[in-house]
Parts: structure tokens; sequence; C-alpha cells
């Protein structure tokens, strides 16, 4: 974190250059080599463990309890002489320096607060905006991740913040969940890879298990995942649902991203809502203490509960009373209340005293609590320079960033449908073409206006509209920053004497069709037809679930209108802007009648750029899909969605379905309609064509990594384009089901034409392991065989590898 002003220095502004030692208890000096009135816990030089105890051994009981408060919206003034744990960033250095000097000065040990911001696609107002994770998944690049989240951290360090509620490391398995946007990927081995790619970025490189901890740079923060565990398994696919799952899935599955953030030096995490085997996440000790601190090696991190979780226990009817929930949060391995709202009877650890004189915990357990908090701050140098600096040169926005913005979303970009041998949907040919811009995301009320950039009868906009608002997707404070639409852009790049009209044809929201006429006047008028849908903020973010994936509002209904009148040789092209996969009515009749088809999901501030430089032919979107996508929502939790299945041995028997995948896999298909996924796992369509040989799987002497795969991958095609080739694995016999296959490597590759690559990837340990009903993870002995592809369902090349036993424990 960018920072001014030393504690050292803070002191003396505070106490007018005569504090008396007397003004805190007696502060220990074992160790230190520093002045004699300063306690240890303020020398930087000595190890973060120590400053901690030492810091510790000088608190009452109520600044212990302090230090576990998280404060998002509520009253603090009970905690002007305690100081408290952390709160949400206010918005600018100034308000946050002006929050740090009040509670610093006022409360007895000076401890300073750290401030938390979602960052979860966007740093702070202001900042950059990002593509949302959904969208970052289907990139399929690590690498990708991991600039993306060092540029959030740089941003939110310089303005001070602490700590980041980022990344979602949920998968939403459920597209009815509203959620679902926040999350990179439904699959265990992309996420867990993105995981690892993300913590880095956001932390640097941080120590894990029995190594010292470390000091955050100023160019870094904390990050703190959410949230804890299973969340995306949520029952029905209603917010907070319970997760119903056996162990070995959520191991194999839901857990493994953990795994992959906690061994990569996480410092933090949220716990969910819901429960799993009928028990509260923030209420679990098992969970919380012995998987992820002891198993995962996540140690001395720092849990904080979601808004007033705490107190649900009491609605759970798992805990009596205030005090009792309180206990129970605490003993459950819950360090911070995130305390939400004004309301103090929902700040649960308010009662931790009473469950103290009760005998519900003991002062041991507010002591490791609070030593977690600490720890937070010790190693942000939060002691060293609570301030951030205000006269710092600004890096939020900057180009550079927003560069990395647009190489993003053109990277997550998919290709779902395309005529074949055409592309782009906007030719580039000598003659000119009149335009129509049609649907809801597809631009603001000013854009319904034919207008260049000098016409004054264009209004001006003072706020987002919901065009706007829909592309860049939630948890991101909008603020002083560009967000351009699709018809807007479309305007600017167009070849000249080729007129772009726009109108929203209709709403998200309702069911409202007045706006159709001015749509279906531009349809028919046009040569090239670019209609705009997907999801509002309303129709998919949290608490935003819904029982149908068609697209909502009248977007169906449009579509089908714009085709009726539209012009035979008009090329229909569909861009969604969704947050969730979709449908398209019955039998996806609609798809059927649009000759192009853009997944662009929430593609954040320059996504309307790589959009319609996609649409023009100026860049290649490369993105595959990161989940499978049903037909329709009684496909959910059906045959192929979620994608990650186990073996259905009777439907190889009865030989059931109509498709067999290579991998062997069959579909027993529902007497509506077929049970394949409408696009599968992995699936993108590319712009040239790519030959695989040499497949080659080789063990390695390093067990955290104990495969190697290479494959020869050669662009055959015309032109230059980028591959994503996709390693998948088939389990031998194994005492329980398999998974008819895993994704176990992937790697993304730009070849020009003609030219040839050894692709190579290395298999990690967590990839190949799986877990066995008492949740022991080794790697299973037999013959494997792994598969190479483009897509989930279209192996390429095979080899067989012999593995022998490898326990956890030997990694």
């Amino acid at each position: 974190m960018a920072k001014m002003c030393s504690l050292a220095m803070l002191f003396a502004v505070l106490c007018g250059l005569a504090c008396h030692p007397t003004t805190w208890a007696e502060p220990s000096h074992e160790g230190h080599a520093g002045a004699e009135d300063t306690p240890l816990y303020l020398d930087p030089t000595a190890p973060i463990e120590k400053r901690v105890a030492d810091l510790l051994a000088q608190m009452t009981t109520e600044e212990k309890i302090a230090q576990l408060v998280g404060a998002q919206g509520a009253s603090l003034d009970a905690y002007k002489k305690t100081g408290f744990g952390w709160t949400k960033f206010p918005g600018t250095v100034e308000n946050r320096n002006k929050f740090q000097q009040e509670f610093m000065s006022s409360s007895r040990l000076h401890i300073p607060i750290a401030f938390w911001e979602e960052s979860l696609h966007s740093s702070v107002p202001s900042g950059t905006v990002f593509p949302t994770p959904v969208l970052q998944g289907c990139t399929w690049n690590k690498t990708l991740i991991h600039e993306i989240a060092t540029a959030i951290a740089l941003e939110a360090s310089s303005v001070g913040v602490d700590i980041g509620f980022t990344p979602v490391l949920n998968m939403f398995t459920d597209p009815r969940f509203g959620r679902h946007s926040e999350g990179f990927s439904e699959n265990p081995t992309l996420s867990a890879a993105y995981a690892a790619a993300a913590v880095v970025g956001y932390q640097g490189k941080q120590g894990v298990g029995t190594e010292p901890l470390s000091y955050i740079d100023d160019k870094h923060i904390i990050s703190l995942a959410k949230h804890y565990a299973a969340y995306g398994d949520a029952a029905g696919g209603l917010n907070a649902g319970p997760a119903h799952i056996d162990m070995q899935t959520l191991f194999d599955i839901y857990l493994k991203p953990w795994q992959a953030f906690a061994a990569n030096g996480g410092r933090a995490a949220m716990t969910s809502h819901q429960t799993v085997a009928h028990v509260p996440c923030h209420a679990n000790p098992w969970l919380v203490n012995t998987i992820l601190r002891e198993k995962y090696m996540f140690g001395v991190g720092s849990i904080i509960s979601d808004c007033n979780d705490i107190g649900v226990l009491v609605d759970y009817r798992v805990a009596a009373n205030s005090s009792h929930a309180a206990a129970k949060g605490l003993i459950g391995g819950v360090d911070v209340d995130l305390m939400c709202g004004s309301d103090p009877s929902k700040h649960s650890y308010n009662f931790l005293s009473q469950a103290l004189t009760e005998g519900l915990i003991a002062e041991k357990d507010i002591d490791t609590a609070a030593s977690h908090v600490l720890t937070s701050k010790f190693i942000t140098r939060l002691f060293e320079e609570p301030l951030a600096n205000q006269s710092a040169p600004s890096i939020l926005n900057t180009e550079a960033h927003q560069q990395l913005a647009y190489e993003a979303a053109l990277q997550g970009i998919t290709i779902a449908k395309r005529p074949t041998g055409m592309w782009p949907p906007i030719s580039a040919a000598s003659e000119t073409f009149k335009i129509a811009v049609i649907g809801p995301n597809g631009g603001c009320k000013s854009d319904e206006f034919d207008y260049d950039d000098s016409n004054a009868n264009a209004p001006p906009s003072s706020s987002y509209c919901e065009a706007q608002s829909n592309m860049i997707g939630p948890y991101s404070e909008l603020k002083d920053v560009t967000v351009d639409t699709i018809a807007g852009v479309l305007k600017k790049k167009a070849k000249s004497g080729s007129p772009v009209s726009y109108s929203p044809g209709c709403e998200i929201n309702t069911d409202k069709l007045d706006k159709l006429p001015k749509a279906l006047s531009i349809a028919a008028e046009a040569d090239v037809i670019i209609m705009v849908v997907g999801d509002s903020l309303s129709s998919c973010s949290e608490w935003g679930d819904r029982d149908t994936l068609d697209l909502p509002g009248a977007q169906l209904e449009l579509i089908k209108q714009v085709k009726n009148v539209s012009k035979t040789s008009a090329k229909i092209t569909l861009v969604l802007t969704n947050g969730r996969p979709s449908t398209f009515g019955p039998n996806n009749e609609v798809l059927d009648m649009v000759d192009f088809l853009l997944i662009a999901w929430r593609s954040g501030q320059m996504g309307a750029h790589a959009i319609v430089d996609a649409l023009l032919g100026i860049a290649e979107p490369s993105g595959r899909l990161a989940q499978g996508w049903p037909r329709n929502v009684g496909q959910v939790n059906g045959a192929a969605s979620p994608w990650l299945q186990q073996i259905r041995g009777k439907w190889l028997a009865n030989a059931r379905g109509t498709v067999v995948d290579p991998d062997g896999r069959r579909y027993d298909d529902y007497i509506q309609s077929p049970a394949t996924p409408l696009f599968p796992f992995g699936f993108g369509l590319s712009l040239s064509e790519f030959k695989y040989d040499n497949l080659v799987v080789q063990k390695t002497s390093n067990t955290s990594r104990p495969l190697m795969v290479t494959v020869d991958v050669t662009n055959t095609g015309k032109r230059d384009a980028i591959e994503v080739v996709q390693f998948y694995i088939q389990d031998p016999v194994l005492p329980w089901v398999p998974y008819w296959k895993r994704l176990i490597a992937f790697e993304k590759v730009f070849l020009k034409s003609g030219e040839k690559e050894t692709v190579q990837s290395y298999v990690e340990y967590r990839d190949l392991a799986l877990h066995d009903a008492n949740a022991k993870q080794s790697i299973l002995p037999g013959e494997y065989t792994v598969r190479v592809g483009n897509c989930s369902n279209t192996d390429v090349l095979t080899a067989t590898i012999t593995l022998s036993s490898l326990d956890f424990s030997e990694v």
C-alpha cells in the first residue's frame, strides 16, 4: 500500500510529542533493539509472530473483541476507545485517512484499522473495470488472470485499500443462481488454476504452511477469497440454498480451488451463507479449522463471515440466542463478524463478552481470533504506515490497464455460431451497408439519435444507463469511468458511408414491447443487423435467481419480430451481454433465426470496443466456454449440466442416447429433447483449422507436478489464429465410480498460418489425485488414458500411462 506516515510519527502527532508509557499496558522489550519505551510490536525488524504476541499481551479483553468487528454501514462510535478490526474503504484517500486518524487518536493502543474493498473485477471507484470473472474464466489464460489481479491490487493499494474481497472461488454449477457471473468456471481444475494465478497477483508471493510470515509490499493487497465453501452447489439454484453433497464431491470439486488458494499463500477468506452436510459454514470448525487451516495450511489467515451471518445461526436454530451464536461462530473458526447495517442486535460479536461470562468460550478462543486479525494488519505494514499517501499521482484507470481490460474482454468473448467460412459479421468489403443495432443492451438513449460527435441534439448522459451497467456487471462502483456502448463505438468505427441506427426494441425487466416499432423500422432497412441482448443487474446478480434460463423480458419476441421483417440477404448477429448461460425458447428455436452468435458476457469498461472490433474483423475473439450450457432449465443437474459427472453405467449397458462422445460418454435423452448440452464445456469456434500430432505423456521427478504432457499443434488454415489446447484424463478401474473424464491441463497458443508448435503443460498433483469417502487424497494406481483436443467432446489423440499410488502426505 502506498502509505506516507509511520506509526511512530503518528504517535508523536497524536500525543503531542509527550506520550507517557502509562497510556498503554507495560510493553514487552524482549528481543527488541529499539528505544527503551517502544514496545516490541512496533519494531518492523521483529518477526511478525512475535509482534502479534507482544501486542496481544497488552490488550484488554474488550480491545481484543473489538478487533473482531468488520463494519459495513454500522455505527462505530462505540469503538472510539478500543479501535476495531476492519471496515469498508470509504471511497477516497482523504476519507480513509480522516477515519484512520479519528479512531487511532481516540483509542488507547492506537491500533490501525484495515480497509477492505470488494475489488472483484475493479479496484475502487474510478478504478479500471475489467470483465467479470465469468468472462475471465472463458479466456483459458492463467497469465491474463494474474495480470488482472496484479493491476487491481496496484490500483487498490495506491489509495489505501488493505484487503480485497476477491477472488470468488465458487463454482456455480447451477446456472439459475444469480451470482453466476462472479465465478470463473463450473470446473474445479480451471477454477483452481485461476485461484493460484489470482492470489499471487493480488498479494505477491507469500509463504505457506510452516514458512515464516512475510510482509505484503505497497503494490499488493491481502486476497480474501469468497465464499467458503460449496456455495455454488445451492439447492434449486437459490442463494444460500443448502449444499447436499457427498464427501468426495466436496473435496474433488468444490474444495479444489481453495486448496490451490491456500497453497499459494492466500491470507483471508469469507465463509458462505449456506450449510454443507446440514452444518452452517460459519459455524463449522471441521470445515474451517481442520480442513482449511490445518489440512490446506491456511494457518493464521483471517476468516470473516458474510453479512450478519453469525446472527443467522439463531434463525437456523443451531444457536439458542445471540451469545450462543457468537460462541459457535468463534469456535467455528470465524475471526471477524461482518456487521452490515445499523441494527446492533444483528452484530453478533458484540455478545462475545456475554458468551465468555456464560462459559461458552474461553479467553484463548478470543486470543486466537484476535491474533489472526492483528496478523493481517502487520503483514500489510499498517503499523509502519497507517495513512495512505494523499499526494501520490493517481494510477487509477491508466491506459495500460484499459488495454489490459480490452485484451481480457477480447480473449473471453466466444464465437458460438457462424456460417461455415463466413467471418466477420460486418464485412470489410468495399461496398457500404446500413447497420442496425437493436436490443436493450446495445446502447443508451443518446445512441437512438442519428448523430456524430459534434451533434448537439444528442442529450448528455449524467449517469450510466442500463446498457452500460449491464455490460459492467455487479460489484463495481462506477465513478468517472468511460463506458462506451456497442452502438456508440460502432458509429465511430463503421466504414464511412455505412450509417448505424439504434433502438432498444424492448426491455429486459418487463415484457413491454412499446419500443418495438422503431426497432422493426430500422431492421427492415438494414443490410446488417446486430442484436445485443442478455441480462440486467436485476435479472442476474446476488438474489437475482431465476427459474428459467430463457432470455428475460421480451427479448425472445424481439428477435422473432426482427427476423420476420429483415431482408432475406441481411445477416443477423446475436451478441449476448449476459451473466449466466442463456437459452432461446422451446427447442432453442430463436437461436436458429440468427446467423452469428457471440457470447460476450459482462465485458467491462472496454467491452464495447472488443465486441465491435470482433464484429468488424479488426481483432479475433478467442474465448472458450468455461461451463457447459444446458438446452433448457430442465436439464440442470441432468446428464450434461454440470459437465463434470460420474459415469452412468446403465446408459452404457443399454446403449442409451443417440450421441456418443469420443471418450465413450453417453447422454440418456429426455422424451422432449436430447440430453446433450447446447454448448459443451470448453466449446468455442476458431477462425482456422488445427492439426494435432504426437501426444506424449511423461512422468516427472516432481511429486507436486507428476506428469508432463506435450502435443504438436499445427495451424493448417489460411488465417493466423488462437487455439486452446485441452488435456483430459480417464481414470482406471477405481473402488468407486469414476468421472467420464477430467480436465487436467490446458494451454492457449497463437499460431500463424502453417506454423507448428510443441505445446507443453505440467499436470498438478491436485488435478490428478482423487479423494476417497474419508477425504484421503491420493493418486490411485492403474492405467490412465490422456486425451487431447480443443473441446471436452472432441478428443483428437489419446495416450496411456501407468501410475503408481502417491499419497498427499508424500507431496
